[in-house]
């Protein structure tokens, strides 16, 4: 019996690696092989992972190759959604810009965008939603700032994930952030 489970689960690993998800990458470098792309594909079984755009920033992550990752016009204009439903107005001026501001915003909730960016930075010009910006990582937070199930998952994650992967910055336009 535990030959045939074990002949069943080799049957279904080979199924989900040789399966494509050419969503964002279709005849692109960055084409997943071996591990990371059966890793990827047991990932995206995940029913919060939903979107096409979860599903490229966690193949971009996989690929390591570390270069920006720029929204999509669509997507960008989904963002612009959920700014116009923050009533919030609590914005941080920029120390060298007088007429741009940032704020951190928790998209966690969020069924498009919650599994891929989390709490990202929004940037304004006279209040309008210009850009963001976000580091694609699995970093740990401290206790209070995530839910415990989400860290469990994220400690996991970044436990089991391949070596090669490596974090990047997410963002509409590309000069819109800053490294220090």
């Amino acid at each position: 019996m535990k030959r045939i489970v074990f002949f069943l689960l080799a049957q279904l690993v080979l199924q989900i690696a040789h399966s494509s998800d050419t969503i964002y990458f279709k005849n692109n470098k960055l084409a997943l092989k071996g591990y990371k792309k059966i890793f990827y594909k047991l990932i995206i079984l995940h029913p919060k992972i939903n979107s096409p755009l979860e599903r490229g920033l966690l193949r971009h992550y996989l690929s390591g190759s570390g270069t920006v990752f720029q929204l999509s016009d669509l997507d960008f204009m989904q963002l612009l959604k959920i700014a116009s439903l923050d009533t919030d107005a609590t914005c941080t001026p920029l120390e060298k810009s007088n007429s741009y501001c940032i704020k951190r915003v928790s998209l966690i909730n969020d069924p498009y965008f919650g599994w891929g960016l989390g709490t990202v930075t929004f940037i304004f010009q006279q209040q309008q939603l210009v850009s963001f910006f976000d580091v694609y990582d699995f970093n740990k937070k401290k206790t209070g700032e995530r839910k415990r199930n989400l860290e469990f998952l994220t400690r996991l994650f970044e436990l089991i994930a391949p070596k090669s992967a490596k974090s990047f910055i997410v963002t509409y336009a590309k000069d819109a952030y800053y490294e220090n």
